[in-house]
């Protein structure tokens, strides 16, 4: 049976709420102020504390004992005090849920979906930092890309237009990339700040460790991507190349060159914070979207690290 506890002080509860990745780095104020919504839950060994085919609507950090976990991030894990349990199905919005039950008497500290997004909306400084901590955990993944792996939208994009690409044209590929249900303002603030690049076969776009801020979407042709230990991979169209290290401010991790003639659009990571911050909607859905990226990288890890281990 779950009871609900008050047990674990207001500055304890505030301590735990930074092993939740985004609210690691926020103001001790607003810190302070989630920490008191914030609610102990104890669980007896065998008890459910997320259950498969619903949405999970609280995220907890285990204080005490030990919860099985399938499903979502955790795909089958044994999460112990001090981890996490459903943060990025909670932000990813997924319908499917966990399977959590204590393998132990267990106490948990739990955050509700709704108190976390008020807090979101409330101040974009929390929520920049959720998007920061999700890109920086997607950037540590993604340096670990295999050899010849290739990067590009699976729909497929049309070709591109020669000369300028015109604003009716860049909403046209901003709603075919992934942001169709996105608020037409937001879209149209972010096509008006985009602008056509194209580059020739053999063109340099930056160097490892030159600084990030910006990303170019492609709409043609192919980059070619090199490492520091020599893995290549490349990208095509409908990937937004340099976009993970511009969210998290990281520098470059590759040395990008043109294979083949390419058509960009660029933006600047500043702009579509700054789109993104005024429209809160189209915010969670990119979080949602990030989140399920993650989600889905892990699980394809997982199954690398099998087949790798069965070979």
């Amino acid at each position: 049976m779950d009871h609900s506890l008050r047990l674990i002080s207001p500055l304890e509860r505030a301590f735990h709420l930074k092993r939740l990745g985004g609210l690691r780095d926020i103001p001790p104020a607003d810190l302070a102020g989630l920490a008191l919504l914030a609610h102990e839950h104890s669980f007896a060994r065998g008890a459910a504390v997320c259950r498969s085919g619903e949405r999970v609507e609280e995220v907890h950090v285990v204080i005490d004992g030990r919860v099985r976990v399938r499903g979502g991030e955790h795909g089958d894990d044994s999460v112990g005090a001090g981890e996490v349990i459903g943060m990025l199905s909670l932000l990813a919005r997924d319908d499917v849920g966990l399977d959590a039950v204590a393998d132990t008497d267990t106490v948990t500290l739990a955050l509700q979906a709704d108190d976390l997004f008020s807090a979101f909306e409330e101040d974009f400084g929390i929520l920049y930092n959720q998007i920061r901590n999700l890109a920086t955990e997607t950037l540590r993944l993604r340096k670990q890309i295999p050899p010849g792996t290739y990067l590009a939208s699976e729909k497929g994009l049309s070709e591109p237009p020669a000369g300028e690409i015109d604003l009716v044209q860049r909403l046209l590929y901003l709603r075919g990339g992934g942001l169709g249900h996105a608020n037409m303002d937001a879209l149209m603030t972010m096509a008006q700040r985009m602008r056509t690049v194209r580059f020739e076969p053999g063109t340099e776009l930056w160097r490892i460790g030159s600084p990030s801020g910006f990303l170019y979407y492609l709409l043609s042709g192919r980059v070619r991507c090199t490492t520091e230990d020599d893995t290549q991979f490349a990208c095509g169209p409908g990937y937004p190349l340099g976009n993970l290290e511009s969210q998290c401010g990281a520098p470059r991790w590759y040395d990008a060159v043109t294979e083949t003639a390419v058509t960009t659009l660029q933006t600047d990571t500043d702009a579509f914070l700054d789109t993104i911050e005024q429209h809160f909607e189209m915010a969670m859905d990119f979080v949602a979207g990030m989140a399920s990226g993650l989600i889905a990288r892990r699980a394809e890890m997982r199954t690398e690290t099998a087949a790798g281990g069965v070979a």
